[in-house]
């Protein structure tokens, strides 16, 4: 079961119509969120970059798009499987005829989708990543590379070439050859005391937990820097992280020939997890 435009209704029973601007030309966006004690974490940023976004790609913003009814819309569906600690994405679509321009608008269609998590909080991996860069295709930086877009075929196929190397992950890099996030998260490299990532300018995804992450390095009492990050540079590195809101932070064990600590993406997600049970206490 998925919630389609406000009512449950089978994923197999969503009107095919109603998404094949999606379907033929990639017409559309989304959002990944991580539900909590049935709340959605980091709500009004995940509105925030959906407004942006929709405004980015000229899509019509239905009025009752608000964050409590984006909320509530979740409960719906988390309420009816009786989770109460999931992933949840919302898909938009454009509405209309029309082929690459579109025709006869009525504005777009929409839907969730949930599955279950295991765990409540955010919770380290065991084992480091293993990854290297994946240089067949460039991130394009500019302002649709900040948009979580289904247009995602760099992902994709970065997730296979991870997949046909042994790789838990890869490293895309832009074109200017500097490492830019990985195929599934942004990307933090702590040198010392120095939290660096790569700027959105160098074609970086306005990730929800990065956002987040840059206010927190103060906490951790990191130095955080926002630049360009070249691959000779990565093997300087005390450790690497891939962070998006779904897992938090995963850290990376090996690059090529370079293995990496883990000390501090501990502590990192140690203070998270404590923000989170007292924003779940409010």
């Amino acid at each position: 079961m998925v919630n389609y435009n406000g009512s449950l209704v089978a994923l197999n029973a969503v009107p095919i119509s109603q998404l094949k601007r999606g379907l033929h030309y990639g017409d559309g966006l989304f959002e990944t969120m991580r539900m909590r004690d049935g709340k959605i974490l980091f709500i009004e940023d995940h509105y925030f970059r959906l407004m942006a976004s929709m405004r980015i790609l000229r899509m019509p913003i239905p009025m009752e798009f608000t964050p409590e009814y984006i909320l509530e819309q979740c409960r719906v569906l988390s309420t009816h499987f009786g989770y109460d600690n999931a992933r949840l994405r919302l898909q938009i679509v454009r509405n209309g005829l029309g082929k690459y321009t579109p025709e006869q608008s009525t504005g777009v269609n929409w839907w969730i989708e949930i599955e279950p998590l295991t765990d409540k909080e955010y919770t380290l991996n065991d084992k480091g990543l293993t990854v290297d860069l994946f240089k067949d295709h460039y991130v394009q930086p500019g302002l649709l590379s900040t948009v979580k877009s289904t247009n995602t075929l760099p992902y994709i196929l970065s997730g296979i070439y991870a997949s046909e190397n042994g790789l838990d992950a890869v490293l895309l890099v832009n074109d200017q050859k500097m490492v830019v996030e990985s195929n599934y998260g942004n990307l933090f490299m702590v040198m010392g005391e120095k939290l660096i990532t790569p700027p959105l300018e160098d074609g970086a995804l306005r990730g929800v937990f990065r956002k987040n992450m840059l206010e927190w390095a103060k906490e951790l009492n990191l130095t955080l820097e926002e630049r360009s990050i070249s691959p000779f540079e990565i093997q300087k590195a005390d450790e690497l992280w891939i962070t998006n809101v779904v897992r938090g932070i995963e850290w990376i064990g090996q690059y090529r020939k370079k293995s990496f600590s883990n000390t501090k993406a501990q502590a990192a997600l140690d203070l998270i997890n404590r923000k989170m049970e007292i924003l779940g206490m409010l």
